[in-house]
């Protein structure tokens, strides 16, 4: 199989685009920050510099009284919520690609040789163990489990005190697929996530057996590359329902039990969806950010003034919906109209989504900065 100019992949090849974290050419010129009037009071309440992750998709774990957070050098730490603070630092003696994911009990942490590592939330180590296929998005913890999914299309079900495995999905590989992050959500009973060809499927929790397959999209084209479709970011669930975005196809709502489609809107996606109880939220191949109403999938607004900036999956809030950019910046979004109402500068390109806290977000750059952005 001919892969120019591609990174090869188990089972096939794999391509990185910009807006997933891949080497930047800007053939494209991002576009100049847009003005804005400030409608909405913003401030960096604390900041912490915890390690490089650069070209990484590392992100926090937020829980109500522990932020776990982690390093491309193997530094992991618990920080304090509302003030930043090191509450305790790890070191796990590997390099890391992908966590942290965290129920507040267990800290997981992965590399790119497939180890999964697993703390508790005193910092010290519970267990390793060797998972597969390159990590690079967080390990999904919770319900007595460790779940991973390998770039290989391979999802890994550990048990969170032993480490021992439980149970393990594989797709069949198609022969080119993105290189990026694509995350695994709980939604009621089972675990949902996404894979090449733009296909959906929900496991069971308890032997990973495949509950529903529905698809996002469809791939299409005379090529392989006009042939991807995958589903990229992390699902969103709410009220009943999971929603996920494709790129080159489309972002889609499904009941959450049976997988039967509520409704889908062609659009490329560069992210997952976000959401809140009105709207659905995502960020396009060229950076625009689309929002949908949860209803019937009718197109509500679409900001079209971030263009090429790379932009992080949306998160919602009740006043305003985030999205960060590769120069650090975390733009603040009305949800009524999609129109700048603030902004705030961190340092380093935000890739990962940011984590909802409080009344604001906790959001971590890959030059390593973390921090809390509280909406006053």
């Amino acid at each position: 199989m001919a892969c120019i100019g591609l990174a090869a992949l188990v089972g096939g090849c794999s391509w990185m685009p910009t807006w997933l974290g891949g080497t930047p050419s800007r053939s494209v010129e991002p576009a100049p920050l847009p003005e804005f009037k400030q409608a909405l009071g913003t401030r960096v309440v604390w900041r912490v510099n915890v390690g490089s992750g650069r070209n990484l998709f590392l992100r926090p774990a937020v829980m109500e009284n522990a932020v776990f957070v982690a390093a491309a050098d193997g530094t992991v730490m618990r920080l304090a919520p509302d003030s930043g603070q090191v509450v305790w630092k790890a070191d796990v003696k590997s390099r890391l690609s992908a966590g942290v994911g965290s129920d507040g009990f267990t800290v997981a942490v992965g590399t790119p040789r497939g180890e999964l590592i697993a703390l508790g939330a005193d910092g010290k180590e519970i267990w390793r163990t060797q998972a597969g296929g390159e990590l690079l998005s967080p390990p999904l913890v919770g319900r007595g489990l460790v779940i991973v999914r390998s770039t290989d299309s391979r999802v890994t079900a550990f048990d969170a005190a032993s480490g021992k495995r439980r149970w393990n999905y594989q797709r069949t590989a198609t022969p080119l697929t993105l290189r990026g992050l694509v995350e695994l959500a709980f939604v009621g009973e089972w675990v949902v996530g996404g894979f090449p060809g733009g296909r959906l499927v929900a496991l069971s929790g308890t032997n990973g057996a495949a509950r529903w397959d529905v698809a996002v999209s469809e791939p299409r084209g005379a090529t392989e590359v006009e042939r991807i479709a995958d589903v990229v970011g992390a699902p969103w669930a709410a009220g009943g329902e999971v929603c996920a975005a494709s790129y080159q196809g489309r972002v889609a709502c499904f009941e959450g039990t049976k997988g039967s489609l509520r409704w889908a809107s062609d659009l490329s996606a560069a992210t997952g969806p976000g959401g809140d109880d009105q709207r659905v939220y995502v960020v396009d191949a060229k950076s625009n950010v689309v929002a949908f109403r949860r209803a019937a999938g009718a197109n509500a607004w679409r900001q079209d003034k971030l263009l090429h900036r790379d932009l992080s999956t949306p998160l919602a809030l009740r006043r305003a919906v985030l999205v960060g950019d590769f120069e650090g910046y975390v733009h603040f979004l009305a949800p009524e109209d999609g129109s700048v109402i603030a902004r705030e500068r961190l340092d380093g390109a935000i890739v990962a989504a940011p984590r909802a806290f409080g009344s604001g977000a906790i959001v971590q750059t890959q030059n390593g900065v973390v921090a809390l952005i509280a909406i006053e």
